[in-house]
């Protein structure tokens, strides 16, 4: 995996020597390239380095200024693939909860698009939160390159699975609609904000939307998922 982040302030070879050295050493890439004039440090690693982390190393420096950084996938690999072949992770999840949402409210006399969008944001939430849990430290990483808030909070990254679990939870037990709705306008509003300028600015990072151990690329298809899982927040709250 590709991850390229800007240094400013080197100055000199012994510059570009001791990023290449604090990288491999202290932050763990196994490869790493340094343009000196542009600043521009690329990384292999094999699971993505959290910006604070690389601050942290750093830090005892000050010449040194570390101020963006992102993952990049060639562009070749994946556009080669079908939509469903890249995707198929998020698909198979998103098709097996709406598959339990449907079992749920089965036996109902009237279908009731109320109940099973519920069960279907119980199922969506819970189920991401586990593939988040699977590696908490390497989703909090991912998703601090793409979220605003988690980008200014690091903690709020490690925290987030557990929103989402809490969440998933409050929509399994039907628990004050209005609150439980508009948080989760507001938990997925402030990460699809983030998610939309990453695509605007063809930044090619991961998207974490089901933790790490998936590479899914970040594009219109994350947009889609959180507009229509906002849509549904706000049907629940104005309809119900």
């Amino acid at each position: 995996m590709k991850q390229t982040i800007q240094i400013d302030g080197m100055t000199c070879v012994a510059c570009e020597a001791k990023v290449q050295y604090l990288l491999k050493e202290e932050g763990g890439a196994t490869d790493v390239t340094v343009n000196m004039e542009t600043g521009q440090v690329d990384l292999s690693v094999e699971k993505p380095i959290a910006l604070e982390q690389i601050k942290a190393i750093f830090q005892p420096y000050d010449k040194y200024t570390v101020s963006s950084g992102e993952l990049n996938t060639p562009a070749t690999e994946k556009d080669k693939k079908s939509v469903w072949a890249v995707y198929k992770p998020l698909l198979l999840v998103a098709g097996f909860v709406a598959l339990v949402a449907s079992a749920a409210t089965w036996k109902q006399d009237q279908a009731n698009w109320m109940d099973w969008m519920q069960y279907f944001m119980a199922g969506f939430f819970i189920a991401f939160s586990f593939f988040k849990f699977l590696d908490l430290k390497g989703f909090a990483g991912s998703f601090q390159m793409y979220d605003p808030l988690a980008a200014k909070i690091p903690a709020y990254g490690k925290l987030y699975p557990f929103l989402e679990l809490l969440l998933g939870l409050l929509f399994l037990i039907d628990y004050n609609y209005v609150v439980t709705n508009i948080a989760t306008i507001v938990l997925l509003g402030i990460s699809t904000i983030g998610v939309v300028e990453s695509v605007l600015n063809k930044r090619k990072i991961q998207c974490a939307c089901i933790g790490t151990i998936f590479d899914l690329p970040m594009s219109k298809v994350t947009i889609i998922e959180n507009s229509i899982m906002i849509a549904m927040a706000i049907a629940m709250l104005v309809i119900r």
